[in-house]
């Protein structure tokens, strides 16, 4: 211990007091110096200010990651742990000495303050809560007292969906972080992550998008109290306990304080406070925080740093070595010490450790940091494989082994927590790396790691920010949203372009966000939605002033049976139909839209149905008609049907009333627009492209299936078509068609096919011909089929013609044996000229005219 405190100072305060920039400011007043940070992330962030300022050359960097380290250099920036202790400098910088308080790292920063001195000065800054201690160990020493250039105070609780924009947002668990940064995606638009398991570089890659103000928000462990100067306006924890390595604990007064101080940067005044499944802060301590009021320190780690490395047993005595100070703890069972205990004991190892060089090169491995943090035997196996492979590789690690291990590492794809535990493992091999006595090539090693740490940490930011940043969110944080809003623009295909990219469209009154180019929060959302409410309104205002024929049903053909049946108004869907009372009395629904009040929905909804019904009135007509009271109760029956079944229904059930029909009935049911046909009543009017195509649709909304097919329907006016589907047979019926065999024809060529048929027969069996198929545009099969439906037998000549005729009970029963027989027959009569005197309505005379 140095009793020599002449030149010692101190600059002790809470956050914001600007203590680091007035030290960096007078070390390099001096000649030379050392800078030591508590983080590597600050090391860096101070080195390359400094390099800014005096010149890459003059400046070094060492970690325990990373040693830049030019022959010229004269300025030293470091982590504590990597702080040189025998270099001779004008001045010596410690920051955040209070760590000495800390379990896990506070031994190495009391070695620090008790062994390292410059030569012109040395320099402690940290808080307040360690002025007894310095003084008891330097009474002498220089303390300057900073006050914080703002104020901090405290806020009530709060809901996180309440926090004003530049908060940062304080837990204590991995998980808890990235489930709160999602809660803040949806409802804020994204958050930052800052985490102390971070590699630097992706540390400061989401620092600088919350900086760059592209989030308002930041979710961050109390990683974040440890030199991270941010414009934050309030600091709201989540929790007020944490897991110190060893049991949950309630954090300390001066360590909500710390985290707490990071609000209010400059003379900006800042905020804390904490939700309210945090818990509750006791009055005293909020106080105590506003006031930068905390009680000092009473303790802090010590271990001997002179140890002897003669033997084991040495090594352990003087690790054992207990204080003068009643106020320094022996820091006991270190992580290095346990590991060196228990590998010190390994019968592969025991037998090296005979002499102080064997006996250090363990004990530097054991120093090797565990950023994996996996606390167990697979960390002491790996510390072994390390000391072995340098024993058995005359104390050099072999190129091939090392590049096998690392390759592995250079696989930069992943997930959030594959990279992070890459970056951790990558990590560990670059400070291996920076052993240089452990290796044939450090440089090239150290900078290899050094890439693929980078590249990683870069995928792993990557990756953060597309998980919890809504990217369109940059356009409506708190300080840009007035000067971006105006660069929402609708184009001609109604299209949301936010600065120059598509970030959604318009589809009749609401909006369809495109999926490809934005993770989409409800707090970019809702602000786009409201610029865009004010034109959907008028929008809408437009719609109910549009005249009807500005409305259609879209394509029919292209609508599937388990599709909705929607209204369009030009190529916007702007509402559907459903199944009504009746067939053709389908019920209209605005489509659903928070940009649509109830009232407008009600209007929207009105206009559809008053021009869905005014469709089928005109194109349906009479079938929504009242019938005549004074018709003829057959004939209203009829009607009812036809009309029930959208214009063919058939004849079957009314073949007694069709016998007698007298030629008022007929005149009636011809003033409806119904015709009687052989096997059907059926509507002329109704069998035309539009009417068919809306028949189809009536039946499909009013008899709902699940068949995922398109409505079959005629094309191109075409009055056959072919059909395998399924359906029933009202379906066919609806739009005015007969299915056979999966050949479907319209009702009204098929009755003239039919008279054809009738009027043929009169004059006996009558052959197939085009004058059949040609009306109807089928083939042989088909038309047999056709006939056949007719009540038509058929027979197949050697031409492969087809001979049809009609059977009765009364004349004689033909078959294809009976037939040949009486072709032979007319064939002799015809040799022998006897005069034929048969009815010239048999087989035998039609056959005569035919041969």
């Amino acid at each position: 211990m140095i009793d020599n405190d002449s030149n010692l100072s101190a600059i002790l305060g809470a956050t914001n007091t600007g203590k680091t920039h007035i030290a960096f400011e007078k070390m390099l007043s001096y000649s030379s110096g050392v800078f030591g940070f508590p983080l590597r992330l600050l090391a860096r962030e101070n080195y390359d200010k400094a390099c800014k300022t005096i010149g890459l050359n003059n400046v070094a960097l060492i970690t325990g990651e990373e040693k830049i380290f030019p022959k010229e250099a004269k300025y030293f920036f470091c982590t504590v742990e990597s702080m040189p202790t025998e270099i001779n400098v004008e001045c010596v910088v410690i920051d955040e000495v209070q760590l000495a308080a800390d379990y896990e790292r506070g031994h190495i920063f009391t070695d620090r303050i008790l062994n390292l001195r410059g030569t012109q000065e040395t320099i402690f800054l940290g808080s307040s809560i360690i002025e007894s201690i310095l003084k008891k160990l330097f009474p002498n020493i220089n303390i300057l007292r900073k006050e914080r250039l703002s104020e901090l105070l405290f806020n009530q609780k709060q809901n996180l969906s309440k926090l004003k924009p530049r908060s940062a947002i304080i837990a204590f668990n991995i998980n808890n972080v990235y489930e709160i940064a999602e809660r803040i995606r949806t409802h804020k638009g994204g958050a930052a992550v800052v985490l102390g398991s971070l590699s630097p570089r992706t540390r400061n890659a989401q620092v600088e998008i919350y900086e760059n103000k592209n989030v308002d928000y930041l979710v961050a462990t109390d990683a974040i109290g440890m030199g991270l100067n941010l414009k934050i306006d309030h600091v709201c924890f989540t929790s007020l306990e944490k897991f110190d390595g060893r049991y949950n604990r309630n954090l300390s007064t001066n360590e909500i304080g710390q985290i707490a101080g990071r609000a209010g940067r400059y003379k900006n005044n800042g905020t804390f406070g904490y939700t309210k499944e945090a818990g509750l802060l006791d009055p005293i301590i909020i106080k105590s925080i506003e006031n930068h009021n905390y009680d000092q320190l009473q303790k802090i780690y010590w271990r001997n740093s002179n140890l002897i490395f003669d033997t084991v047993e040495s090594l352990l005595v003087s690790l054992k070595q207990i204080p003068l100070k009643n106020f320094l703890i022996q820091k006991k069972n270190a992580i290095d010490e346990i590991n060196f205990k228990t590998l010190a004991e390994d019968d592969k190892i025991r037998s090296f450790l005979s002499d102080s060089f064997h006996i250090k090169l363990l004990w530097d491995i054991c120093r090797i940091p565990d950023f994996e943090k996996i606390f167990n035997d697979n960390y002491i196996t790996f510390l072994k494989t390390i000391f072995l492979t340098l024993l058995n590789n005359n104390y050099k690690i072999p190129e091939d082994w090392l590049n096998n291990k690392i390759a592995r590492l250079e696989n930069f794809n992943g997930g959030i927590p594959e990279l992070s535990i890459k970056i951790s493992q990558i990590r560990t091999w670059t400070y291996i790396s920076n052993q240089n006595d452990w290796l044939i090539n450090p440089l090239y090693w150290q900078d290899k790691t050094q890439r693929i740490e980078n590249q990683l940490s870069d995928n792993l930011h990557i990756g953060l920010t597309n998980k919890f940043v809504d990217s369109s969110s940059k356009f409506f944080t708190y300080d840009s949203f007035h000067k971006n809003i105006e660069k929402i623009d609708i184009n001609r295909n109604n299209e949301i372009v936010l600065d120059e990219e598509k970030y959604g469209v318009i589809k009749g009154f609401d909006i369809q966000l495109s999926k490809n180019l934005f993770s989409h929060s409800l707090f970019s959302l809702s602000h786009v939605k409201k610029s865009l409410r004010n034109m959907i309104e008028e929008k809408i205002k437009n719609f109910l002033n549009s005249p009807d024929d500005s409305l259609n049903l879209g394509d029919i053909s292209k609508i599937k049976f388990n599709a909705s049946a929607f209204v369009f108004w030009g190529d916007e869907p702007i509402g559907k139909l459903i199944k009504g009372s009746k067939v053709y009395l389908p019920q209209a629904e605005a489509l659903n839209s928070e940009f649509l009040s109830s009232e407008n929905k009600l209007l929207v909804s009105l206009k559809i149905q008053k021009w869905i019904d005014n469709l089928i009135s005109n194109n349906l007509k009479p079938i929504k008609d009242k019938l005549d009271e004074n018709l003829n109760s057959h004939v209203r029956a009829i009607a009812f049907n036809c009309f029930e079944n959208l214009g063919m229904y058939p004849i079957e059930n009314f073949t007694e009333f069709l016998k007698n029909i007298d030629k008022d009935n007929k005149l009636s049911l011809s003033q409806l627009g119904i015709r009687v046909g052989a096997k059907y009543f059926f509507m002329p009017n109704l069998l035309k492209k539009k009417p068919i195509e809306l028949c189809a649709l009536l039946w499909r909304i009013y008899n709902q299936t699940n068949i995922n097919n398109y409505l079959p329907l005629p094309s191109d006016g075409r009055v056959s078509f072919q059909s395998t589907l399924k359906l029933p047979e009202t379906y066919w019926q609806s739009i005015g068609y007969i299915l056979l065999n999966d050949f479907a024809f319209r009702v009204d060529v098929f009755e003239k096919i039919f008279y054809l048929a009738r009027k043929k027969i009169k004059s006996g069996p009558f052959l197939e011909s085009s004058e059949f198929m040609n009306p109807i545009g089928c083939n042989s099969d088909q038309l047999k089929d056709i006939l056949e439906y007719c009540g038509y037998k058929s027979t197949n000549l050697p031409n492969d013609r087809k001979l049809y005729f009609f059977k009765t009970k009364h004349k004689k029963k033909y078959n294809k044996k009976n037939i040949k027989k009486d072709i032979n027959i007319v064939k002799k009569q015809k040799k022998t000229n006897i005069a034929n005197k048969a009815d010239p309505n048999s087989p035998f005379a039609v056959l005569e005219k035919l041969l």
